[in-house]
């Protein structure tokens, strides 16, 4: 009876032993698998921005003003001088060139200027028609020089002739017949670079063309562009000038 006893607490005893190793086996507590993962889904903001291009600072691709003023507006004004009309051949000498250049017995006051013409003008009736009246005084000469600018004798630049020219013309005249006057232009070799005259012109009552050839001389800017002296007489000298051109 004893040894029965025995036999059943030793078969407790391993049963319990049994159970104790199979608690320390169990299969949960080794189970290796792991835990599910957050939602897989959405992954925490990681701090790197996104794949689109940052701003490079570049403006868009609109065209940039370019400050051009609008095509409505008028341009601004560019400063340069207006460069004024084209002086061209046929040049007429009245208006560019004065009369203001009186010389002998003119500086006297003995030179009378009128503006009168023949009853028909000569020629094409360019300029100004110029009846001169001239009585002799200390002197024994005089004449009249028609300058650029006014009364200017040299001291200044003369008015800039255009290139082509071949003569100088004009029509006179004498109020009585054989009045003698000399034609000149170019006022000096240093004014001018040059200076020509007709020689003696014994004058009619008839308006008559006199010329005198410049197509020789080098001019450019001239002074004297057309002139005129005459010898003294006791009793006035009465006679006419029209219609003087460059041409």
């Amino acid at each position: 009876m004893q040894h029965k006893r025995f036999a059943w607490t030793c078969a407790a005893a391993g049963m319990l032993a049994a159970m104790s190793l199979l608690g320390a086996c169990d299969p949960e507590d080794d189970d290796k698998t792991p835990e599910p993962q957050a939602d897989a889904g959405t992954k925490p903001d990681s701090g790197t921005p996104d794949s689109g291009p940052v701003d490079s600072g570049t403006p868009d691709a609109g065209p940039v003003d370019s400050g051009t003023p609008d095509a409505g507006e008028p341009p601004p004004d560019a400063g340069v001088p207006d460069a004024g009309p084209t002086t061209l051949l046929p040049l007429t000498v009245d208006g560019h060139w004065a009369p203001s250049g009186y010389m002998g017995d003119g500086e006297l006051g003995t030179i009378v200027s009128a503006p009168e013409c023949a009853a028909t003008r000569p020629g094409t009736a360019k300029g100004d028609c110029h009846k001169f009246t001239y009585t002799a005084s200390n002197n024994g000469w005089g004449g009249v020089w028609w300058q650029y600018p006014e009364f200017n004798w040299g001291d200044l630049p003369g008015f800039e002739v255009p290139d082509g020219a071949s003569v100088l013309s004009f029509y006179a005249w004498g109020a009585q017949g054989g009045e003698v006057v000399k034609f000149l232009v170019g006022m000096s070799t240093k004014a001018d670079g040059f200076t020509l005259d007709t020689g003696d012109q014994t004058l009619t009552t008839e308006p008559k063309e006199y010329t005198i050839d410049v197509s020789r001389v080098r001019y450019r800017k001239v002074v004297g562009g057309f002139g005129w002296v005459a010898g003294g007489k006791p009793s006035p000298m009465v006679f006419y000038i029209d219609d003087i051109q460059w041409r």
